[in-house]
């Protein structure tokens, strides 16, 4: 190992229904899912959690496992450009390394759960440290970049239908709404940075094999519904060459039940 070099071993694991990358959120936020930290054993890593239950919040170093190249510059949601990848949060950095505060919520064994965060499903941990309500504050902090940009945040409104639409997909595991404030809260019709279609008077945004309609006008998302992105002929079990990638077209079929 070169002097500077640093081999990072993880610690444990992080767990969540937050598999994709377009399932997290940008940054934690109040629609993101809980998660755990399954810390290894046969490391004396019971001592070391000693004490960390009266903090509540902690920072968590971990992997960006899914990423395998970095870029200098990268497009932000809220960027009007380019921007350098050291002023931002962006996972494509030299050393996949991200850093994330959240809310510590219980222990038990080698077990941490945590509230809401950005963190994907199967990311190494590498450390933990609490925050520090002392000294982890800045109060003069700015970032020019945001402080100049200009996208504005949306206003989301959501329709009686698309919530109902929208409780039901919940309940049955698919984390939909989250996904389509964060996309439409900034910069909601680029089609460049999200899969986007402008249909006229409305537009449609894809999240894997569902599709959300909306309306945008006056930095007013108004949410109309949601619908499948299947046909009646994909959803046929008994159609030639009949195939379920996402292995999620019974809950379509639930779906188009409930609401058609």
């Amino acid at each position: 190992m070169n002097a500077g070099e640093l081999v990072l071993k993880p610690i444990g694991y992080f767990e969540s229904e937050q598999v994709e990358p377009y399932q997290a959120g940008r940054q934690p936020d109040i629609l993101g899912l809980k998660g755990h930290i399954k810390l290894v054993t046969g490391q004396n890593y019971e001592q070391a959690l000693q004490d960390l239950v009266g903090c509540t919040h902690i920072w968590v170093i971990f992997g960006f496992h899914q990423n395998s190249n970095w870029k200098p510059l990268v497009q932000t949601p809220r960027s009007n450009k380019k921007i350098g990848v050291f002023a931002t949060r962006a996972p494509y950095r030299p050393n996949p390394i991200g850093l994330s505060l959240v809310r510590l919520v219980d222990i038990k064994d080698l077990t941490i759960e945590v509230g809401e965060n950005d963190i994907l499903n199967g990311s190494p941990i590498y450390d933990i440290k609490p925050f520090h309500p002392e000294h982890d504050v800045a109060v003069d902090a700015a970032i020019e970049w945001l402080e100049t940009s200009s996208h504005q945040k949306n206003l989301i409104r959501i329709s009686p239908p698309a919530e109902a639409q929208f409780e039901f997909l919940e309940s049955n595991g698919v984390a939909i709404r989250a996904f389509a404030v964060r996309q439409l809260e900034y910069d909601p019709v680029n089609s460049d940075k999200k899969r986007v279609e402008n249909n006229g008077h409305t537009y449609t945004l894809a999240y894997r094999t569902w599709r959300i309609d909306f309306t945008f006008s006056e930095n007013t998302i108004g949410i109309l519904g949601v619908r499948s992105g299947y046909t009646s002929e994909d959803l046929d079990e008994k159609s030639p060459g009949y195939t379920d990638t996402y292995n999620d077209k019974s809950i379509h079929r639930k779906f188009l039940s409930e609401f058609n």
